[in-house]
This record gives C-alpha cells, sequence and structure tokens, in this order.
C-alpha cells in the first residue's frame, strides 16, 4: 500500500479510539432546558438559545475539571472547545449540528466498543477509484435525512454545490455537505451492505482548481455511526446512490467478536 495512504490509515486509527473519539462516544444530549443525565454530574443547560454551548453548574464534590482544575459553580462550556473531564475515564463536551443547537456529547474511555476494536477492514490501493470532477457552485441549503430521525423532518446542510463526475461508465451529480471546514460527500454504492457498511461511507472533496475536485475514493471512510449509535448522521440522498462497486477505501469495522 502507498505510504501516503498507509500514514492515511494510521491517523484514522487514532482518530476513532481517543478519549473523546467515535469509539468512546457513550450519549449524545439534546438539551431545551436546565437537566442532569446519568453518564456525568453537575446540571446542563443552553447558554443561549440560538447560539451553540451550554452552561455547566457544578459542586466541588462532583469531581469535574476543566484543563485540570476543580469546578465549583456556574461555567460556559465553549462548543466543541471545552472538554470536561472526570476521574473516571468520563469526559464531556457541548456541540450541535443543523436542526440541534444544544447537544451534550459524553465518551468514556472504558467504552466496551473501545474495548472490543481490533481495526478498521479496508481495500487495498486502488488507482481505478481516483477521479477528477467538476464542481458547478450554487452554495445551497440541502436536506439530508439523518440515521437517528425516524419521524423528524429531514435536516438543512449547507453545500457548496454539484460535482459532477463519471463513475463505472454513468454521470453522477454528487452532492456534498459542509462541515466545518470540509465538504463531505456520503455515498453508498453496490458494495454497501454487503462488503462495506450498509448506510454508506463519506469521502472529503480536495479543492483543485475553482472548478475542479478530487474523488480519492481509496480514502472513503466510514460515518461515525458506524462506531457509536449516538451519532446522527447524514444518509446519502439518492444522486449519492453509486450503481457500480467503488472498491476503495474503508469496508468495515472488525472486533473482537465479529
Amino acid at each position: 500500500m502507498h505510504t501516503t495512504l498507509q500514514a492515511w490509515h494510521k491517523q484514522r486509527h487514532l482518530e476513532v479510539t481517543g478519549a473523546q473519539s467515535d469509539l468512546s462516544l457513550i450519549a449524545m444530549h439534546e438539551l431545551t432546558s436546565e437537566t442532569t443525565v446519568k453518564q456525568i454530574a453537575g446540571s446542563w443547560k443552553p447558554t443561549n438559545p440560538s447560539v451553540p454551548g451550554l452552561t455547566l453548574t457544578a459542586l466541588a464534590e462532583d469531581q469535574l475539571f476543566i484543563n485540570g482544575v476543580l469546578m465549583e459553580g456556574m461555567v460556559n462550556i465553549i462548543a466543541d472547545e471545552t472538554i470536561v473531564q472526570t476521574t473516571n475515564g468520563i469526559s464531556a463536551m457541548a456541540t450541535s449540528q443543523p436542526g440541534s443547537m444544544h447537544l451534550l456529547a459524553i465518551w468514556d474511555e472504558n467504552s466496551s466498543a473501545l474495548q472490543m476494536f481490533r481495526q478498521i477492514d479496508s481495500y487495498e490501493l486502488n488507482e481505478q477509484a481516483i477521479y477528477n470532477g467538476k464542481l458547478i457552485k450554487d452554495d445551497a441549503m440541502i436536506e439530508f435525512s439523518h440515521t437517528g430521525d425516524d419521524n423528524r423532518a429531514a435536516r438543512s446542510h449547507e453545500s457548496i454545490g454539484v460535482i459532477e463526475v463519471e463513475i463505472g461508465g454513468a454521470l453522477y451529480r454528487l452532492r456534498p455537505f459542509q462541515s466545518g471546514l470540509h465538504s463531505i460527500i456520503i455515498f453508498q454504492d453496490a458494495t454497501s451492505g454487503n462488503e462495506t457498511y450498509g448506510m454508506g461511507r463519506m469521502l472529503i472533496i480536495e479543492l483543485l482548481d475553482d472548478d475542479t475536485v478530487l474523488l480519492d475514493f481509496n480514502k472513503a471512510f466510514l460515518p461515525p455511526c458506524a462506531f457509536s449509535p449516538y451519532f446522527n448522521c447524514p444518509m446519502p440522498p439518492m444522486s449519492n446512490r453509486i450503481q457500480s462497486k467503488v472498491k476503495a477505501g474503508e469496508k468495515q469495522i472488525i472486533s473482537l467478536d465479529s
């Protein structure tokens, strides 16, 4: 396997096995008012109704720490930045996603999923699975259904545009969604639910110039919900369902009970 791809796989392993990683996520609470949760002490509430972030109220005996400092009283938790830690491997962070402004994510560095994990099974390097696509920009808001939203309307995500690309002899107009600084395609192909994770896989697009992108499916990766049921992942829209097999990238999780 190419050394660059080997380095990418090693980095992926580190990403999914850390203290605040996909495998260690044990809860995701959506908060609308002040409440307590069973996984971590203190009381939690939205800091501002229209801005991500939570306010934590803690007692000294709760033994909650931020950067090693014991928390007592009220403190604002900055979304996706402030990590609240305990002495037994539990940690928490405020976060958000489209349609859910105030989420409390909780991790356990001793989670059973993390203890059982062995590796991510992946295809060998496939140089035929690298494509240049044409980016047609529109900066639209696109609705994506999500894995955990059984009776909820689709959530709107920002999207930079449509990517036209020929795969397996067919022309596709793939629709990415924006996540932070990255544009990500969530896709299914003819391996999904068979050789690879059923819900689909993800791919970060690489901008080559103003209207050309690189799609290297050797770096197609499993979505967070493949590692923990507490993630709520966007699902592939019809435009992102590839009829041929994309035999590149990550396949499935291999655990001790596999």
